[in-house]
């Protein structure tokens, strides 16, 4: 750590370090301890604002932010708000407190369920209470050129952003320390087109599903080949690019 500390011109702030061991390192536990002063740290835990997580992500643990929308709402009761005033509070505000998570995390059904049910409440309601809704949520998620209202859907938002993942591996951004650990541990010898959906963590399945999707958005320029493989795009430009390769 101390050439990292070193280059930033920091010290570790040993109230707020954890280290957390896996089961392997199990036998250096105290001798890491010692070393590094550190107070043991178990999963799951929360690192800027996030959940730290071993396991795939539940309804318990997404909690905040079903929390911090019911208290937005509510720091709002009494205020007097017109319909027009409401709806620009939830695209403005209400539907900005996921994006942090759903830019890390693939977020469960019921909690993107749970999310839109309190936006919904609010628009038509005021309020957290169930309200009668006049229109499907689906049709106020539609621009507004399309009959909608322009509200955000959540859990097209999520795809999108989640599928900015894939896309710094298929551009193979080796600056990043994240997809180089994925191009040496995950793919290896596969490509994101390849690998099996069925292996790796839930987290790992979710992502590299989202594939599919951006497939009708994906151009390769071959260049001098060092970085493309034809065998393992053949599927993507069999079914995109070039139909007589099937046979």
């Amino acid at each position: 750590m101390s050439p990292f500390l070193f280059v930033l011109v920091m010290e570790a702030n040993l109230q707020k370090s954890n280290l957390i061991l896996s089961r392997s390192a199990t036998p250096l536990r105290d001798t890491l301890l010692a070393i590094l002063d550190f107070q043991e740290g178990h999963l799951p835990l929360r690192y800027l604002g996030l959940p730290l997580l071993a396991s795939r992500l539940s309804v318990a643990d997404c909690r905040p932010i079903l929390q911090k929308i019911e208290a937005r709402i509510r720091g709002w009761d009494g205020i007097v708000l017109s319909f027009a005033g409401r709806v620009q509070l939830i695209k403005s505000v209400l539907s900005a407190l996921q994006v942090y998570w759903a830019m890390a995390f693939i977020l469960p059904k019921h909690v993107i369920k749970e999310i839109e049910k309190r936006l919904r409440n609010f628009l038509w309601k005021g309020s957290i209470e169930t309200g009668y809704a006049k229109v499907s949520w689906k049709q106020v998620c539609r621009p507004v050129n399309e009959g909608g209202l322009g509200i955000r859907d959540i859990h097209a938002l999520n795809k999108s952003l989640m599928s900015r993942h894939l896309w710094r591996l298929i551009a193979q951004e080796r600056s990043s320390i994240w997809v180089n650990w994925i191009f040496h541990y995950r793919l290896q010898h596969y490509s994101v087109w390849t690998i099996s959906t069925r292996s790796g963590t839930w987290g790992w399945r979710k992502l590299i599903r989202l594939r599919d999707s951006l497939r009708p958005c994906i151009t390769y320029r071959i260049g001098d080949g060092t970085s493309f493989s034809f065998l393992g795009t053949v599927n993507f430009i069999k079914s995109k690019k070039a139909p007589y390769i099937h046979n």
